[in-house]
């Protein structure tokens, strides 16, 4: 398309959008956001430096984060194309290699916001149908009373803060969130306190701690009063991140476990751990190689496939990776880690397209080579 004068506003702004100095200048902003991310990563850890940097639409209050940058060299790329790109012969591969870069980020922007990432332990001979997110929290409550199931209830990040009110139609009781905590040391009591505080509360306390650099180290923490409960058990009650001993209560005659988890995903199948092996350095206890035998089951059929540690399992848009495991309890159990990204095709398919691109441009090129060689050869002879 040949170069025109815009005339409507929108027109304006598209065509100021394809300037090619907006790419230049948001190329030299991402590689400070990527020096100055990775010093702070060594401060607050990779996680937390990936979200105020590179996660983020803005940084310091003002500045571009890393999803807006790329945002604008979305933009400006598509713009460029559009506007100021026209079609001829002999721009076909440039054409088709923009249209790779377009496809690729657009691909980055699927998995910043359809891809999840956790961890799914599976002792040996159990099947597990869910993984649970590494970062993100929720809060769980459980029904006990069905004899074949346990109906559970649980509620998002979104209500897991201070001043919260948990409730459900299902519940005879009500929750209110008192205090919240993203880390905490659990500290006893001396003396313990039982007026109005019951359960795990009655013996142990929570002090605030500065979040770790290696996030999957925090503990989280929530302080609830809960109303609804039968014989006189209204009060102040405690839940913890990793906490091995659940905390029950009772409400309408029915017992309920409330619980403060990792989120937790639902996969389409179910994974059964039919054997864990481990492999170790001779003369030593680290291992060198582990592998995990799963059938998956899906549909009612079982398929058998061997994870290992160069070896993922990919199904669907999830792909299992074999991270570590868990030793010293009943069971071995294999520790998998579980990526679902709906993008994750995109840079192959982009990649192919560049390539084609790239080299469309340099056989349309090859004539033009050849001549100008030749003619420097005359111009030498004569």
């Amino acid at each position: 398309m040949s170069e025109t004068k815009p005339k409507s506003p929108l027109l304006k702004f598209a065509y100021f959008m394809s300037n090619p100095e907006i790419f230049f200048y948001t190329a030299i902003w991402l590689i400070v956001l990527l020096v100055v991310g990775t010093i702070d990563q060594k401060y607050n850890g990779l996680y937390l430096a990936q979200q105020k940097y590179f996660s983020s639409w803005f940084v310091w209050g003002i500045f571009p984060g890393g999803r807006l940058a790329m945002t604008i060299v979305f933009f400006n790329l598509a713009a460029k194309l559009i506007l100021r790109s026209p079609i001829r012969f002999n721009r076909i591969g440039t054409l088709i290699t923009h249209g790779g870069m377009l496809l690729l980020l657009l691909g980055g922007f699927f998995t910043a916001y359809f891809s999840n990432e956790g961890s799914m332990p599976i002792p040996e001979g159990q099947i597990s149908s869910y993984y649970q997110d590494y970062h993100t929290l929720e809060f769980a409550v459980t029904d006990k009373s069905p004899e074949d199931h346990d109906a559970v209830v649980a509620f998002s990040n979104e209500y897991i803060k201070e001043g919260a009110v948990i409730s459900d139609p299902d519940f005879p009781f009500t929750i209110t969130v008192e205090t919240f905590h993203r880390n905490v040391d659990i500290v006893r009591r001396e003396p313990e306190v039982t007026d109005g505080v019951f359960g795990f509360a009655q013996r142990f306390q929570f002090v605030p701690k500065a979040l770790e650099n290696e996030f999957a180290q925090n503990m989280a923490g929530m302080v609830l009063k809960i109303e609804g409960l039968d014989d006189g058990a209204d009060g102040t009650y405690m839940v913890f991140q990793f906490m091995q001993v659940p905390q029950t209560i009772r409400a309408g005659g029915k017992d309920y476990v409330i619980d403060l988890r990792n989120k937790r995903y639902q996969l389409p199948f179910a994974i059964e751990l039919t054997e864990f092996t481990k492999k170790v350095y001779p003369g030593t206890t680290k291992a060198s190689h582990y592998s995990s035998l799963v059938n998956v089951i899906e549909g009612g059929n079982k398929r058998e496939v061997l994870i290992s540690m160069n070896e993922p399992l990919r199904n669907l848009d999830f792909t299992f990776y074999q991270a570590s495991f868990i030793e010293g309890v009943a069971e071995d159990t294999t520790v998998l880690a579980v990526v679902q990204n709906a993008g994750r095709n995109f840079p192959y398919i982009s990649s192919i397209i560049m390539a084609i691109g790239l080299f469309v441009h340099l056989l349309i090129q090859v004539p033009k080579m050849l001549k100008r060689s030749k003619k420097t050869k005359e111009v030498a002879a004569s």
